[in-house]
């Protein structure tokens, strides 16, 4: 690990969520201090030039984490279609201001 720079030194992560014959794989880029920085997985979408249905990259950025009664939050996320590839076309936009959670 290059000091100074834990959070451009992404460890990369695979998991495969099942659910009776249903499949879904995730990809997950963590620091080496444990945030989150990115995810993504397949998304049946019909956003692209041909407008085919068809299994296609989605993914986003989570940034800007802050402590809320404990649990450490991205405050800031960026999502969309294509993530990871030239086509990426972000449609999601988070900022959260605030945080409370019930008991």
């Amino acid at each position: 690990m290059v000091e100074g720079l834990p959070a451009l030194l992404p460890l990369h992560h695979r998991a495969i969520i099942t659910r009776g014959s249903l499949e879904q794989a995730i990809e997950i880029a963590v620091t080496q201090d444990g945030q989150p920085r990115w995810v993504q997985f397949q998304r049946w979408s019909n956003a692209n030039p041909e407008k085919a249905w068809r299994l296609q990259p989605f993914g986003g950025y989570l940034d800007d984490f802050q402590n809320f009664e404990g649990f450490t939050l991205p405050t800031k996320v960026e999502a969309g279609n294509h993530f990871g590839i030239e086509a990426y076309c972000p449609f999601i936009r988070v900022r959260v201001r605030r945080c409370a959670f019930r008991p």
